[in-house]
């Protein structure tokens, strides 16, 4: 597991449902809340009907283009004046107040948010997958350096964004052989899925016509997908050999450029994993949980 340099951290517990990161969080004193914790979303939201509850001061209402799924979704800017996660507090983060039923009905319960960007980017955040804990840190928790030498383990990136995004991207991984970029997403339940330009590239077309129909869906709606397999997946240099893999037939980053990303990484397989996501000092730590 990571050696940690700087103490602890500030240790918080998560419920993973349905393989989704849960965190309980307060409002402005109120609570508790579930928010899903989501590094591939730009904006932090809460649902529309909370945020109404809760008093929070509320924009025009405006189209929002967040999220995987086709449908027209409205939204409205709203600011929280306090959002605490255990111990840590955040203070006026601003939020999208968008209608969550759609996510909730997928959850299997109710979801009051989700936090993306906003809430990450200002700090380290360390997720362990099998203990269900999250650590915040004030430093890095890798010693001498903030970006640890790699091991039989371990293996580290640095952060990069892509065409004016702010999701973090792996450049090297590696889709039976072939080197494509993919962006880490804890807001997704699946494993590695391929964007339909990825699948052309990677010359696995007939493999996504074959596969089976898989039901997903997103802040705005159903995507399509089919489920199968890749021979192989590597991550820099640890293999994770043959994966599940969904196959986007449409819905989701139907027209999304190769040079920008490939493919997304979830929750399916980042959960063999301990993730530290460091954005100040814009480092992405992967470290295999030892069974």
């Amino acid at each position: 597991m990571c050696a940690l340099a700087h103490g602890a951290g500030l240790d918080v517990p998560f419920d993973f449902l349905h393989n989704q990161i849960v965190l309980e969080a307060s409002i402005n004193g109120r609570g508790p809340h579930r928010f899903l914790l989501d590094s591939g979303t730009h904006d932090s939201t809460i649902d529309l009907g909370l945020a109404r509850r809760l008093g929070l001061p509320l924009g025009p209402a405006r189209s929002e283009g967040v999220g995987a799924g086709r449908d027209r979704i409205l939204g409205r800017r709203t600011v929280c004046q306090q959002l605490s996660v255990g111990g840590l507090t955040v203070r006026n983060l601003v939020m999208s107040a968008l209608d969550l039923s759609k996510p909730s009905r997928e959850l299997g319960r109710p979801l009051d948010g989700v936090l993306g960007y906003g809430f990450l980017a200002s700090r380290i955040t360390q997720i362990d997958y099998s203990r269900r804990r999250i650590r915040f840190y004030s430093q890095s928790p890798f010693a001498p350096s903030v970006r640890p030498p790699d091991t039989s383990r371990r293996i580290s990136f640095p952060m990069q964004f892509r065409a004016n995004s702010i999701l973090p991207v792996i450049e090297e991984c590696y889709v039976n052989g072939t080197k494509i970029t993919v962006t880490l997403d804890t807001g997704s339940s699946l494993g590695l899925i391929l964007f339909p330009k990825a699948v052309r590239y990677l010359g696995l077309e007939k493999l996504a016509m074959g596969g089976i129909p898989l039901n997903a869906a997103g802040y705005r709606g159903r995507v399509r997908l089919m489920k199968g397999w890749v021979r192989s997946l590597d991550l820099k240099t640890y293999a994770l050999g043959a994966v599940e893999v969904a196959y986007v037939e449409s819905g989701y980053a139907d027209n999304e450029d190769l040079g920008r990303r490939g493919g997304n990484l979830g929750n399916a397989i980042l959960q063999d994993f301990v993730l530290t996501l460091d954005y100040p000092n814009r480092v992405v730590v992967l470290e295999a949980i030892e069974e």
